[in-house]
């Protein structure tokens, strides 16, 4: 039986990529196994959720480092990383001298050296010409994830409008989300008495954090995205693969980046490093992230590939009240919601790139 590494980091790449990927292989007859990497994204709870998906086994993503610096382990005749750095696949790739394919949304750096490239969308990443060549497009794995989004989620009955509020998958976002949340649900409230409101827990919270929202009597639910989704009439999220699930299930959103909130902004690189130095680190990224906002472009992925706003995007100083203000806005807006959706429609996508990748990857090693 042939050995397939995954190589995920984030909480974004290990529930959308990597979950549906994981079956697709197996239903080639690969055995399957995860590893995680180093993510400055990531929520800390990344190794209880890879341990579900496989069935145990899953180190810490620092334990990476031990992995390529130790003794020849278990061999794999091909590595597919998804998100992080490629000089952690191109390394296990050497040691185990198998060919390493990557899935990204757009380019990166290193994936010349790769010897397949998967992507999601067609025209509107610019890859070079020695990318081009080992470029697949086969759709994005978001839809397939949201495809597994089985459950019992169900609105109360008789009530309207429906509207999910997403806190983010980070602890630290959160945690400091959770009163713009609370006050934003109190004020659609003021204005919507009918309307049920609910709060979508990331899969990746830490046990128990349902009752912490509830106590402040917000309906916090677990259940999976896709089921929540279904039934919805509108949702405020943060930027994100959540904008993907939302154009997939055409649910009008509301993106929005209060810049009370940029201090807990994770970011890559020197201004990583320097936004965590303790007490100058956190206002220097925020005056840096403040000045780079005009600079920004579209934040909410079905507008970065549509190229216009289909989803309303509001960046600033805004506070609940603001943002509650355009929800209910936009929910008496019957006109503006079908134009929503319809934008949505155009760039929605099916499932089906998990089985497109596992079969291209058993054409090539198996």
């Amino acid at each position: 039986m042939k050995r397939v590494l995954l190589l995920a980091n984030g909480p974004g790449e290990l529930w959308c990529w990597a979950r549906p990927m994981i079956p697709a292989l197996g239903e080639r007859g690969f055995n399957v196994s995860l590893r995680l990497l180093p993510c400055q994204y990531a929520s800390g709870n990344e190794k209880d959720i890879a341990n579900n998906l496989v069935g145990g086994g899953v180190d810490p993503p620092m334990s990476v480092f031990a992995a390529l610096a130790g003794k020849k382990g278990i061999g794999y005749d091909a590595i597919l990383q998804l998100g992080g750095d490629l000089l952690f696949g191109l390394a296990f790739s050497a040691r185990n001298r198998a060919p390493l394919f990557c899935y990204t949304y757009g380019p990166k750096p290193l994936l010349n050296r790769c010897d397949g490239v998967f992507s999601a969308f067609e025209g509107t990443c610019q890859f070079g010409g020695a990318v081009r060549d080992k470029l697949l497009i086969v759709g994005d794995l978001g839809a397939d994830a949201l495809a597994m989004d089985s459950g019992e989620f169900r609105w109360t009955t008789g009530r309207s409008p429906r509207i999910v509020l997403f806190p983010g998958s980070r602890r630290v976002i959160r945690s400091a989300a959770l009163p713009f949340i609370r006050d934003l649900a109190a004020r659609i409230k003021e204005r919507l008495p009918l309307s049920e409101i609910v709060i979508a827990i990331s899969p990746f919270s830490e046990p128990g954090e349902e009752e912490k929202w509830r106590s402040l009597g917000l309906r916090a639910v677990a259940s999976p995205t896709g089921s929540i989704l279904r039934g919805a009439d509108l949702a405020v999220t943060q930027p994100g693969t959540n904008t993907l699930e939302l154009a997939y299930s055409l649910v009008p959103g509301i993106v929005a980046v209060p810049f009370a909130f940029l201090r807990q902004v994770p970011l890559p690189g020197l201004l990583g490093l320097l936004g965590s130095l303790p007490v100058a680190g956190p206002a220097l990224k925020e005056r840096v992230l403040r000045g780079r906002s005009g600079e920004r472009g579209f934040l909410a992925w079905p507008n970065r590939l549509a190229g216009s706003e289909i989803m309303p995007e509001m960046v600033g100083d805004i506070a609940a009240i603001d943002v509650a203000d355009r929800a209910v806005e936009l929910l008496g807006d019957e006109e503006g919601l079908r134009g929503i959706r319809e934008g949505l429609m155009k760039v929605r996508q099916a499932p089906g790139a998990a089985a497109v990748i596992a079969a291209r990857i058993s054409e090539l090693v198996g």
